[in-house]
Formats: structure tokens, C-alpha cells, sequence
């Protein structure tokens, strides 16, 4: 799949995890507060898009779209969501996981950015 990714690129941590309930609720709907708990972290880096590949994830809707490669990971699940830069929070879309053999093993991650709205 992705062997000709530069790991040099992999200059940060992504976490891996999902939405839970704190102990918070939100006053005008009275319904849990949620927030990103981390499960686990990996290095990243990010992948750069093409034109076609822009077009079509504008085509299937999804806006604020990021792709990050890590290295392979059968623990990364599209259920999960993904924290970069410590505040912005991605939901994982779709992952092309290479299940070729460390360390040429790359999974490429497409996700949108999350926008929360606790009021």
C-alpha cells in the first residue's frame, strides 16, 4: 500500500479513543456531557490529498477531512475516534490498513473533524 511513506514525516502523536459521559450535564437539555477519553497513542504524520481524492470525500459530504498515516495498527477501529494536537477531535471515516510486514506497514486514516456543542 503506502511503502513509500517518509517516517521522518511521523513528528506527532495521535490518541485513539471515544466519547464518554462525565460527570457534567448540559443545563438546556439535561443530557450527559460527553469528552474524548483516550485508549492509546501512536505516532503519525499527515497524508496529503489529491484533487480527485478532495473531490470525493466533498462528494460524500464530509468537510474538515484529514488523512494520517501510523504505522499498522490492528487496534485502530472506525468506531474510534482520533485527538490531533491535544484539542481537535476527528471521527475516523475509513482506514486502508496495509497488512504488509513491520516496519513497512502503514495504515492511512480518513477522518473528518468533530465539532462539539455542549450549550
Amino acid at each position: 500500500m503506502a511503502k513509500n511513506i517518509n517516517v521522518s514525516r511521523m513528528t506527532f502523536q495521535l490518541e485513539f479513543g471515544s466519547q464518554q459521559p462525565t460527570d457534567e450535564t448540559n443545563p438546556n437539555t439535561d443530557e450527559p456531557i460527553t469528552e474524548f477519553k483516550a485508549d492509546f497513542s501512536a505516532w503519525a504524520g499527515r497524508w496529503s490529498l489529491t484533487t480527485e481524492q478532495t473531490l470525493t470525500l466533498a462528494g460524500a459530504g464530509i468537510k474538515d477531512a484529514a488523512v494520517f498515516f501510523v504505522r499498522h495498527n490492528e487496534n485502530l477501529s472506525e468506531s474510534m475516534q482520533l485527538r490531533y494536537n491535544k484539542t481537535d477531535v476527528y471521527q475516523i471515516d475509513g482506514i486502508a490498513f496495509d497488512d504488509g510486514l513491520p516496519p513497512d506497514g502503514f495504515d492511512l486514516i480518513t477522518c473528518h473533524r468533530v465539532v462539539n456543542t455542549h450549550a
